[in-house]
């Protein structure tokens, strides 16, 4: 009778402990989720605002120059759009509690390589963006593109690059909440297993 007591309450304690870091993972997932949901909603609200300002400006441009620039930002925007949407969609739908510690594990080291890379490429950006405007130097007959394309690729990989420096920052600000979490998991030859904390 005793063992019977013993072992129900200790099973009970085994599921409270479960339970509890379940609750964890979940929390965890749905801060990392609105994080990238906000990513996200700037990002789109960033292509949206372009869209608008450029597409009225490109109406009556002040010179050559200004309409490749106006135009080219427009452009750029498509591809933020196409990002964003996916992203946000995913943020929305996707219900935190359903997303186990490897798939969460994953998603969130894949996010950060992601974000890193992107930022590596902001920098190659803008970059471009001034070499296109010393190339305009030395090419009377495509200066004025080369000025509003370079012009656009310094606001736009600069944007970004702020951008991936603040959402990279964010994304690392959960990485002891995921520390925690994974502190609790042992694996061995035999299998996984939770660490029980009394």
């Amino acid at each position: 009778m005793k063992k019977s007591i013993f072992l129900t309450l200790f099973m009970i304690f085994i599921t409270f402990e479960v339970m509890g870091q379940n609750s964890e993972l979940t929390d965890f997932n749905t801060e990392r989720l609105q994080v990238n949901k906000i990513g996200m909603l700037v990002l789109g609200s960033w292509a949206m605002g372009n869209f608008a300002v450029n597409g009225l400006a490109l109406r009556n441009p002040a010179s050559a120059e200004q309409a490749h620039f106006y135009r080219m930002n427009i452009y750029w925007n498509v591809v933020n759009l196409a990002l964003a949407l996916p992203g946000l969609r995913y943020s929305i739908i996707t219900d935190p509690s359903t997303i186990g510690l490897a798939e969460t594990v994953g998603e969130y080291h894949q996010m950060g390589k992601i974000v890193l890379m992107n930022a590596a490429l902001d920098v190659a950006y803008v970059t471009g963006g001034f070499l296109m405007k010393e190339m305009a130097k030395t090419r009377a007959n495509k200066q004025d593109i080369l000025n509003g394309y370079g012009k656009s690729l310094i606001l736009q990989g600069g944007f970004l690059l702020a951008f991936d420096i603040v959402l990279f920052t964010a994304l690392q600000t959960k990485s002891a909440a995921l520390n925690n979490i994974l502190e609790t998991v042992t694996v061995n030859a035999n299998g996984i297993g939770l660490t029980l904390r009394f």
